[in-house]
């Protein structure tokens, strides 16, 4: 199966650490444009399939969303927007400029790939899932939450058991409880899919949605990612 490919700019670039085993584990070809110009060549001969950029990086960048989007032969690439919340000027230049999405700063890898993912419809990557009863916290913002439970867990997402669940593509709070963990875990998800309680679509498991996770910290996916290694290694040691 042939590699999606991302076209970022250098400034793009900067705001993230890919490792060496970034492309191979998540599947996508990195292309680097140093400038706005050469990222406009890139685009028209490599034909990406989604593009990141920073508006404030220089003056011909600021002007490639809309070039891309007016160009025929690439109007139809999603852009990314990643912005700084406190730029008006970029803000003000995405509203007018239209990119497909707007990512704002900090962002990591893991929001990168899992971004590009869902903007391009592309199938989750395979993660380690973990059936577990934690209690979690979720809602529309972190100011008003509903408690729940926490049917399994990934360092990819989480499904959580509820007869109200949100609809698809909303996106929701998180805060998560790991029994090895001092402080919970904050973050923001986006629903991937539902399990109705009155038609479900697996009735082996409790009504509730999944969630796909879009602002989990380094440390938090560490976290998480741990907590599922030793529940698994507990389970094979007492098999």
């Amino acid at each position: 199966m042939s590699r999606h490919s991302i076209l970022i700019s250098s400034d793009v670039q900067a705001l993230l650490t890919f490792d060496d085993s970034f492309s191979d584990r998540e599947g996508f070809t990195i292309l680097v444009a140093d400038t706005g110009s050469q990222l406009l060549d890139m685009a028209r001969k490599e034909c990406p399939d989604i593009i990141f950029l920073v508006p404030s990086m220089e003056l011909d960048q600021r002007n490639c969303c809309r070039l891309l989007k007016e160009d025929s032969r690439l109007s139809d690439i999603p852009v990314v927007a990643i912005v700084d919340s406190t730029e008006t000027t970029d803000l003000d230049h995405c509203q007018t400029a239209r990119p497909d999405d707007i990512l704002f700063t900090p962002i990591n890898t893991h929001l990168f790939s899992t971004s590009a993912r869902r903007i391009l419809g592309l199938a989750h990557r395979s993660f380690p899932r973990l059936q577990t009863s934690l209690r979690i916290h979720h809602g529309s913002n972190f100011k008003t939450l509903s408690v729940a439970c926490a049917y399994n867990l990934s360092t990819g997402g989480i499904f959580i058991a509820t007869e109200t669940p949100p609809p698809i593509n909303a996106q929701v709070c998180i805060i998560l409880e790991l029994p090895t963990t001092e402080d919970p875990i904050h973050c923001e998800g986006i629903v991937t899919w539902i399990n109705d309680c009155d038609k479900p679509a697996y009735p082996d498991i409790p009504a509730g949605y999944g969630v796909q996770f879009l602002s989990l910290k380094i440390p938090d996916l560490f976290a998480i990612r741990s907590y599922i290694n030793s529940r698994e290694n507990n389970t094979h040691s007492h098999s």
